[in-house]
């Protein structure tokens, strides 16, 4: 999908501009395709990301609920979800993040303007203004494009991925922090495709119940609410 590459272009561009003040070295966007075929592999891993544990622990609690409950269809099905993985976070968790339960209306509050609710969310993160405003970017561009294939997706993420790791002008830390939730959110796409019935319905009785979620919109919902254990 043309806007989902644009949207990856407009980003480096944005981190091209701010090398010269801040010293970070981007890709260039010209590689951009050549780079997402070349790491693409079988799987939602991208071996090149030093943090991938991070997304696979994630993915795995993702699968292991939607083997149970199957895929959030309703708000009710994405609060369980969300407030599921929220306490495996908590359990397995050395971030020392206290674990607060989301109800249907937070839920309903983010599904209805995602990107108010990242932008909320980064606004408390100990990072740097460029590394907000990357993340930022770098999560409005799936929203917008959380229709594509997760083939597209996938590229996409190990692209910017790329990106991060040749900046030079980023934290262990934030390099870290970010390379954690890109994985995490690899992962979750992956396992929410994984997992969908091929019409984004489910059968209840002889009739069809549609999702009032669209393709991996609610693993995007799930992963934004779930950011501030990351950041």
């Amino acid at each position: 999908m043309k806007n989902l590459f644009l949207g990856l272009f407009v980003i480096l561009v944005m981190i091209s501009c701010s090398s010269e003040e801040y010293g970070i070295t981007a890709v260039n966007g010209n590689d951009v395709s050549t780079q997402a075929s070349t790491v693409k592999q079988l799987g939602p891993a991208n071996d090149a990301n030093p943090y991938d544990e991070v997304g696979k622990r994630y993915g795995k609690w993702l699968t292991d609920y939607y083997q149970i409950h199957g895929n959030s269809k309703t708000i009710h099905d994405l609060t369980a979800q969300v407030n599921y993985v929220g306490a495996k976070l908590k359990v397995n968790d050395v971030f020392g993040k206290s674990n607060i339960l989301i109800t249907e209306d937070g839920i309903t509050v983010s599904v209805s303007n995602l990107e108010n609710t990242l932008t909320s969310t980064l606004a408390t993160a100990t990072l740097s203004e460029t590394a907000k405003s990357s993340l930022l970017s770098f999560f409005v561009s799936l929203i917008q494009n959380k229709e594509a294939e997760y083939s597209l997706l996938y590229d996409f993420i190990v692209a910017y991925e790329a990106g991060i790791l040749d900046s030079t002008n980023l934290t262990v830390q934030e390099l870290e922090t970010i390379l954690g939730i890109t994985s995490v959110t690899r992962y979750a796409l992956d396992a929410e495709g994984g997992h969908k019935d091929r019409d984004w319905e489910i059968s209840v009785g002889n009739k069809k119940v549609p999702s009032k979620f669209g393709p991996f919109q609610a693993s995007l919902i799930s992963v934004i609410v779930h950011l501030r254990f990351y950041l």
